[in-house]
């Protein structure tokens, strides 16, 4: 048996149980290819037909201070399963990792499986929203959508005039209720999202915040529709 094979076959036993509709496996690197052995499959990002999925490194590759000159292997991709293929990097500055704190991956696939919406977790928020289109097997294109929500808050943050010029200034976090990125279809992603300057909230602290309900065209590439809405601004009383 050629070794594509024996790699297609451990990979279908690794598998197999999430085939089955049973109770989901743990993250695994089985039948991934050799060179990709120090990496798992993160199970709550495959394709419901299982052919795509991302893959994210073992805590070894991510050290807190890499030797000199050793190369980056701390990624995070999305890739074909069967047969095995790397279809893109993820363009994140914070990539998933075995046993990261704060950290956390998933996503959500259209119906038709020609989208997904890949999502990196962070102590306050989503420290990434990717949206991949795939045609024919393929990444056919690739939005970060979170820079892009951000812009949609800049112009209130900015007129509300609560702290430094720098959008930097001020975190997005997820909906009190509601998912911050769904399929409506396969053509529209609603966003639901929340900005503040003040996450803990303390009292006595000049603040910000504001919330917004946007609808992105994945055809064409852009918001349709975006509603942002000021919950506060000012200086926060014990009871705000």
């Amino acid at each position: 048996m050629s070794r594509s094979l024996l790699a297609a076959a451990f990979l279908f036993l690794a598998l197999r149980p999430l085939l089955a509709q049973e109770e989901p496996a743990e993250d695994t690197s089985a039948g991934l290819p050799k060179e990709y052995a120090d990496y798992l499959i993160a199970l709550s990002t495959l394709s419901p037909d299982k052919a795509f999925a991302v893959i994210y490194p073992k805590t070894e590759l991510c050290p807190d201070e890499p030797k000199k000159g050793s190369a980056n292997r701390c990624k995070n991709y999305l890739v074909a399963l069967q047969p095995f293929q790397i279809l893109t990097t993820l363009e994140t500055k914070s990539p998933e990792f075995q046993n990261k704190n704060h950290g956390g991956i998933s996503a959500t696939w259209s119906k038709d499986g020609s989208a997904a919406l890949v999502s990196l977790d962070s102590k306050w928020g989503p420290a990434d929203v990717f949206l991949y289109e795939i045609r024919d097997g393929k990444v056919s294109r690739s939005t970060s959508l979170l820079p892009k929500v951000n812009d949609l808050f800049v112009p209130d943050y900015k007129a509300a005039k609560i702290g430094p010029a720098d959008d930097a200034a001020f975190l997005i976090e997820p909906p009190e209720e509601g998912t911050f990125a769904e399929f409506t279809d396969s053509t529209h992603v609603r966003i639901l999202a929340k900005a503040t300057t003040d996450p803990k909230e303390t009292p006595g602290r000049k603040a910000w915040e504001a919330t917004v309900e946007a609808v992105w065209d994945i055809p064409q590439a852009r918001f349709t529709s975006q509603k942002v809405k000021r919950t506060f601004a000012g200086v926060r009383k014990a009871d705000d």
